[in-house]
């Protein structure tokens, strides 16, 4: 395991308010569309973390994204030992992502420079309120259901023998989606809660049993972090922060993928607040 010195520790005096995310040269049209959304929604910053944007990219985002920042993959013992496990794992059926960054998203949150932070993909698009997405951390640190294949989100019944938790819990549940997650880190419950979600990870990179017990990558690790810190509560009863795309008439060939695509996605998705190609090629791909 990384000596604590090496460890990407959660900020103790960080402040203010926005969204961390990730994306390489493959997902940088999303990462352009979310903060275009971002912009019309709720106008807080946007840092990404650089998984490969190439020179054209990072010019055009310094022209068109003028709430973004962009900044390189932290250099920690953490990081570079979820590297290290899993840049060989997969491919995934999705069109260019890789297994080794997803692991990774713990760790990208903790070195968030924002105090009221939200993990947003850079496959989500916002379609409103996110004024009010944020409003959710008054209260604690938030989560959102999955709904792309909630049957197959449950950790194997293998990984609370690994990583035993004390409390009483259902091991089927929460069945949540990591690709939005919400996190004040100047509160206890919520770096308590991060800090399980980085556990997690690590002792998944540290035994291949343990890796292999978690469903979906870090997802399956930030369910055993609700569990073992009992926040099932703090998972939103409702799919509209983190919508599927499958749900919606967004999901056909041939959407479209131009200056109208954010226009045309809230006509067409009216039930959405935050809408997810989990799951799905996302509509830039193949233009």
């Amino acid at each position: 395991m990384a000596d604590s010195e090496s460890r990407p520790a959660i900020p103790s005096h960080v402040e203010g308010t926005g969204i961390v995310t990730l994306a390489d040269s493959r997902y940088f049209p999303g990462l352009e569309l979310l903060c275009q959304s971002v912009r019309e929604s709720f106008d807080v910053p946007v840092v990404c973390f650089d998984l490969g944007l190439d020179a054209a990219q990072l010019e055009r985002a310094h022209k068109t994204c003028p709430n973004l920042s962009i900044r390189p993959m932290p250099v920690t013992d953490d990081m570079a030992s979820v590297r290290r496990v899993f840049e060989n794992a997969g491919p995934l059926a999705k069109p260019g992502k890789r297994v080794w960054p997803i692991w990774a998203c713990p760790f990208l949150i903790a070195a968030s420079p924002f105090q009221r932070v939200f993990w947003i993909d850079s496959d989500v698009v916002v379609l409103r309120n996110l004024d009010r997405l944020f409003s959710l951390l008054d209260s604690g640190p938030v989560f959102t259901p999955e709904n792309f294949a909630p049957q197959v989100t449950p950790n194997k019944a293998a990984l609370y023998d690994l990583l035993p938790i004390a409390r009483p819990f259902d091991p089927l549940e929460p069945r949540i989606n990591a690709g939005v997650s919400g996190w004040d880190l100047s509160r206890t419950v919520d770096r308590a809660a991060l800090e399980a979600y980085m556990t997690a990870v690590r002792a998944a990179c540290a035994d291949r049993r343990v890796a292999e017990a978690i469903s979906w990558w870090d997802q399956g690790a930030l369910i055993w972090a609700i569990q073992y810190c009992g926040l099932q509560n703090r998972v939103v009863d409702t799919w509209s922060w983190n919508m599927c795309v499958k749900h919606t008439r967004a999901l056909k060939p041939g959407y479209g993928w131009d200056e109208h695509t954010l226009e045309r996605l809230r006509a067409d998705v009216p039930e959405a607040n935050l809408l997810h190609w989990n799951g799905h090629a996302p509509p830039w791909i193949g233009h």
